[in-house]
């Protein structure tokens, strides 16, 4: 053996062996998620969360690419990719009922969601089985603009009556009947248009609670315009994961695409 050699093989030995010790946490990895999705196909009650009222269940390629609102081509990567999977989920190339056309059951419309990226519909219905996020998407276009310009305006009308002559209930209960996403916007433009800076911000809060009371306080101010909680209140956006715990129904795997 030559001067040098033997470290030449030592380093070689150590970079072989790093390199497997990579390779084999990557497929325990790839092992561990496709036990994940094994799981989370079976909850095909998630579907129902993201159909349309009248909506058909996706039966076919091209339906499937349409509900998450991506391309079949895109779909079609995925498909092979994890062609296996999809073949024990009851995906089926052909549908004897429907020349032409390949059949996907429900539990394979869910493992799609699950593979797809860059689809809010996919990432939706993994927020709902607890294994995302729902994604924010910003837009500064025409039509996006013209809606911020109301939200303004809104929120200058609902300034205008707290400090105005209109009683907080009918405000409470006209907000009462708005959805989440208008009452969360609401709240973010009010937060961006108060000068938090100054030290005089919750004055009026102070005055108003004043006028019962000798302790005017914030606290007091809001105490009088925000009414307490009810049970019929709880409108928040359903928890991550919580179409988990929705009773797993039948696979449709007897429909056909139209």
């Amino acid at each position: 053996m030559h001067p040098g050699e033997g470290d030449d093989q030592g380093c070689w030995q150590q970079w072989r062996t790093d390199r497997d010790r990579e390779e084999q946490r990557r497929i325990a990895q790839q092992r561990r998620d496709r036990k994940v999705r094994n799981k989370l196909s079976r909850v095909v009650a998630v579907l129902d969360e993201l159909l349309s009222p009248g909506q058909q269940q996706p039966r076919c390629l091209g339906d499937v690419a349409d509900f998450y609102q991506v391309s079949q081509y895109r779909l079609s990567t995925v498909l092979e990719k994890h062609r296996e999977e999809f073949s024990q989920d009851g995906w089926r190339p052909h549908n004897r009922d429907h020349d032409g056309q390949d059949l996907w059951t429900d539990r394979a419309v869910v493992r799609a969601g699950l593979l797809l990226e860059k689809s809010a519909v996919a990432a939706h219905l993994r927020h709902l089985l607890g294994v995302g996020d729902i994604p924010l998407v910003y837009s500064q276009g025409e039509a996006r603009l013209a809606e911020c310009r109301q939200l303004y305006n809104k929120a200058l009308t609902v300034v205008a009556d707290i400090h105005g002559e209109s009683s907080p209930d009918e405000l409470w209960r006209a907000m009462q009947g708005a959805d989440r996403y208008d009452l969360m916007a609401m709240a973010m433009t009010l937060a961006a248009l108060t000068p938090y800076d100054r030290p005089s911000l919750g004055q009026w809060l102070r005055e108003i609670s004043g006028l019962t009371t000798k302790d005017g306080s914030i606290a007091r101010g809001l105490a009088l315009l925000i009414p307490q909680r009810q049970a019929v209140d709880v409108r928040k956006l359903k928890e991550p994961g919580s179409a988990r715990s929705n009773r797993l129904r039948a696979d449709g795997e007897g429909a056909v695409c139209q």
